[in-house]
């Protein structure tokens, strides 16, 4: 399809254009679009839900949307195909009895998308569960299979990021069949009784609920920023300066800190700007009331600046933004 309107596959609701749309549903579709790219030499981009990218400007190539869809459970081992709905997996995951996912429940996106930015939530990643993961290359046509080593897993960050043309098929998960609750995160009740992983999943998705905004009414892409990464040196001349400071260990040396809290203080939580602003449930929430991102772009731009000016501290941003 020619000159396709974004806005329905953007939860941010842009609505910028690609030149050319093309849907994959099966694995036929995915060697005609290789060969297409190949011979046209186009510049293309992989949509899943959307729900995490934000788009500068009309798209001057072939946007990908995936649709493929497919599970299938071996004891504790889940193959998932690309294009199935995450939080849908997770469901399908509980009915079989198999757990893990539970924390990750509410997720927006699509199976595919999850490793590419290690998805986390509530003290866990994706990347815990990962066994390896399936791609087709779309430059050569050649399939390509990732273990988990080879990934490179690291906070919100994986070795997909840095390669844009390899489409990803199906990603292979080993599941518990045992039931540990992870009530590692200060949001979750310690001392609560959870008798079940269907239990904790609600406890999950009404926490999202509650401190979230749905992009249907707030258009938004979720958390703006990742929690920066510091030297301990630097958490503990914040902590002198802001004994509120929030904070966790990472490993040896390194402290993440609230990007969440870092917004706060420069109050900012709640800012309205022109057609965009910050949630005022939630302060790494930016929402967009226009057709374009410019404006939303100028706000992050903005936010950036006054931590860094403050804090010493480089923000950077969760979503990838394309154009």
């Amino acid at each position: 399809m020619l000159n396709k309107n974004l806005k329905d596959f953007n939860s941010l609701k842009l609505e910028y254009s690609c030149d050319s749309f093309y849907e994959i549903n099966d694995f036929e579709d995915i060697f005609h679009l290789s060969e297409k790219i190949r011979k046209e030499n186009k510049k293309f981009w992989i949509l899943g839900e959307g729900t995490n990218i934000v788009i500068v400007d009309d798209l001057k190539g072939i946007v990908v949307k995936n649709n493929l869809s497919g599970i299938s459970i071996d004891k504790n081992s889940v193959e998932a195909a690309s294009g199935e709905n995450w939080d849908y997996l997770v469901k399908v995951c509980l009915k079989e009895n198999l757990f893990g996912f539970e924390n990750l429940s509410g997720i927006p996106g699509s199976v595919g998308a999850c490793p590419v930015q290690n998805i986390g939530a509530y003290g866990v990643e994706v990347s815990n569960f990962i066994e390896y993961i399936e791609t087709i290359n779309l430059i050569d046509g050649n399939v390509e299979v990732f273990n988990a080593h080879e990934c490179k897993f690291g906070y919100r960050e994986s070795i997909f990021k840095k390669l844009p043309n390899h489409f990803i098929t199906k990603i292979k998960f080993s599941l518990s069949t045992i039931f540990k609750p992870n009530l590692s995160y200060e949001s979750i009740p310690e001392k609560m009784e959870i008798n079940s992983a269907e239990e904790l999943r609600q406890i999950i998705l009404n926490i999202r609920e509650n401190r979230l905004i749905d992009p249907e009414q707030e258009p938004n892409v979720g958390s703006f920023f990742k929690n920066p990464v510091v030297p301990k040196i630097q958490m503990e001349n914040l902590l002198a300066d802001y004994p509120d400071l929030k904070f966790y260990f990472v490993k040896e040396d390194q402290y993440k800190i609230s990007a969440a809290w870092l917004i706060e203080k420069i109050k900012m939580k709640g800012y309205q700007g022109k057609d965009c602003g910050v949630s005022k449930k939630h302060s790494l929430v930016l929402v967009n009331f226009s057709k374009k991102s410019e404006n939303l772009i100028n706000l992050s731009k903005k936010i950036k600046n006054v931590i860094r000016k403050k804090f010493n501290i480089e923000l950077e941003y969760e979503p990838t933004f394309i154009s």
